[in-house]
Order: structure tokens, then sequence, then C-alpha cells
């Protein structure tokens, strides 16, 4: 197994290793760095990433109880006019869903089959009687089908793991798959979220899936981590041109047409670099 001991399977890594083998081996055990460019437009994607990191920090602070009229000089300061109007469309249609107890960032731990995942949480909330809602905060622009969502590896594996382990912010109740909806909330879309509610049935096929496929990937050799035979995986990929597949950087209009999470899968965009908001 060439995986390292402390390795963690995430829905980035994992999503990265469905996409493309070849893409999960450079990205995440060899740790390559390749310069291209996910698409055409550098400026405006990093720009893009920016700005909905800038919207989600606002969120938290709001969820973490700073108050709400500092949260709006600061969205009304920000340099991009999308922030301010999604915080107002937040606040508009969103606190009402948001009674119970909250845990903001949470970030949850499972074991499975001797290797670890994680995940983090936007917010979790825990509703009367035994509801738990985790709610996902999205800026991109396209509102994707709901059965493209329930497909993504961060659906299943946000809901599996907090089946697993949700016991820990329950104080060791035990978590049963119907008490989980998974919620995304696109800020282009204030009044349509996307609830995906999880069962018994859906929980025994992520349980099923997520076992072959950390196996699958911990009994790999280095040289068994093939290229996809799905191209269109490339179109996107800094590591196109190391692949022999291409040294034009994708469009970012085509970009954006495509079903896919700012937040999620621009994942050459150091968020974690972003200043905190100061107060």
């Amino acid at each position: 197994m060439i995986l390292p001991d402390d390795f963690v399977f995430t829905q980035s890594n994992l999503q990265d290793y469905l996409d493309c083998p070849y893409r999960f081996y450079l990205r995440h055990i060899r740790h390559t760095r390749w310069p291209a460019l996910v698409v055409d437009d550098a400026v405006a994607f990093e720009e893009r990433g920016q700005i909905g990191a800038r919207f989600h920090r606002l969120l938290q602070q709001y969820l973490l109880e700073v108050p709400e009229t500092r949260l709006t000089d600061l969205a009304a300061a920000d340099p991009s006019p999308d922030v301010l109007n999604w915080w107002q469309d937040f606040l508009i249609n969103v606190p009402p869903w948001l009674s119970g107890i909250r845990w903001v960032e949470a970030t949850l731990h499972a074991q499975l089959a001797g290797f670890h995942l994680a995940a983090k949480y936007d917010l979790v909330l825990a509703q009367p009687p035994d509801g738990l809602v985790i709610f996902d905060w999205k800026t991109s622009k396209k509102r994707p089908r709901k059965e493209w969502l329930l497909n993504r590896v961060q659906t299943r594996i946000y809901r599996f793991i907090l089946c697993k382990s949700g016991s820990a912010l329950l104080k060791n109740a035990t978590v049963e798959p119907e008490q989980i909806t998974m919620q995304y909330w696109y800020a282009a879309f204030p009044t349509a979220p996307i609830s995906l509610p999880y069962d018994a049935r859906a929980h025994e096929k992520d349980q099923a899936f997520f076992t072959r496929l950390v196996n699958e990937i911990g009994s790999r050799k280095a040289d068994s981590f093939f290229r996809t035979e799905e191209t269109r995986h490339c179109r996107f990929c800094v590591y196109r041109s190391h692949c022999d597949r291409g040294t034009q950087a994708g469009d970012l209009a085509a970009f954006e047409d495509e079903e896919l999470e700012n937040e999620t899968d621009l994942q050459d965009l150091d968020f974690e670099a972003i200043e905190e908001i100061e107060f």
C-alpha cells in the first residue's frame, strides 16, 4: 500500500479519484505541483473563488452570532456587489430554517475498513424532535439537478459520516439515517434550496460503495493509477499537459456551464490562506 498511514479520505480526494485515478495519484500521493491553468481567464477564475470564500466567512460569522449589522456593513464594503446581494437574500430566506442546536464548521471523522474518513460541514443543525440537517452553502451560478447532487461524493460522504459519527455531536445518542437531511442553498437561487433526505437503503449503498472504494485505492500500486478514459474530465484539469491531453486551458464560460461547484472543485485555490474577517 502506497498511502501513508495518516492518509485521510475526504470528499475532495475521493471525487478526484473517481474522475481520474492518475489525478488522485499526482495530487494527493505525489503532491505534484503543475504550472497549468484550469481555465483561460485565470484572474476571473480566482476572483470567483475568492468572492465565494468571503461570502462563506460572512455566513460562518453570522452562525456564530456576530451582530448582523456588523456583517451587513462588511458585505456592503466588499468589492464585489455579489456578496451584498447574496447576503441580503440569505437574511430574507434562510434564518427561519435555522432554529435548533448548531455546529458550525464542524469536522467529523469515521473509520471504515481500516481507513480514515473525514468531512467538514458548513453547518449541522439538530432540530426537534430528532432531525439532523446538513446545510451547505454554494455560490456557483448554476443550480444542478437533484439527481446529480445525489451521486456526488460530497452528498454521499457527508450524510454517511454524520450517520456513522454524529453521536459525537449528540452526546452518544444513536443517529439513524432517516434523521438526516442534506440541504444545499444556492445563493443565486435563494428561494429554492435542494433538500436530500437520507434513509437506511441509501446508507447501506454508501457503506458498500465507500468500503469498496477505499479498499480499491488502498490496494493500488503506484503504477496502477491509470489516466481516465473519460477525457471530458481533462478539460479543466491542471495536469492535462502532463498527460499529453492538451495544453490549452478550458474556457471559463464552458466551465460555468458544467455541473461543477466552485467551492468543491476549485481545489487549486488556497481558501485557507484568505484572511479571516476582523472585527
